[in-house]
């Protein structure tokens, strides 16, 4: 299977989408926008395509993105953490990282992903959000764009 980055990112958010961890998000959104209404919300965003050399008419690449979630947590004791009935960044971020790690290597399109790193934002309060930077490797050929 040939792969570009656009499948990569695809394949991201199927897999986010169709998560029983994530049943209670209400946007999956390709790329960052205006206006948003409902939250819990997930936006993937491409930050860097790192190219390799070509060997034999085949490349390897890694891709980096982010899964940005942002949550409205009117609660100030459970913006946080929640509970049972109210889910924190932390919580929301959690089920994020499992969805991420039940398919590592995104349907079969990437050949391995992996989380970089997560980070935090709460200017905007009552919304919080997090961002986890993640690494897809995958193979394409040369005439593959």
């Amino acid at each position: 299977m040939t792969t570009n980055a656009a499948d990569i990112i695809e394949g991201l958010q199927t897999q986010l989408s169709g998560s029983e961890d994530l049943d209670y998000v209400k946007q999956f959104l390709l790329g960052i926008r205006e206006g948003i209404a409902t939250y819990p919300v997930i936006i993937i965003e491409p930050n860097r395509l790192v190219e390799s050399t070509e060997v034999y008419g085949q490349q390897d690449l890694h891709v980096e993105l982010e899964v940005k979630g942002i949550l409205d947590c009117k609660d100030k004791e459970k913006q946080i953490v929640g509970d049972a009935n109210t889910k924190g960044i932390m919580d929301f971020e959690n089920d994020v990282k499992l969805a991420l790690d039940s398919d590592r290597q995104i349907g079969g399109i990437a050949i391995d992903s992996k989380i970089i790193e997560t980070n935090y934002d709460y200017s905007a309060y009552p919304l919080r959000a997090f961002s986890i930077k993640i690494d897809a490797w995958f193979r394409q050929t040369e005439s593959i764009r």
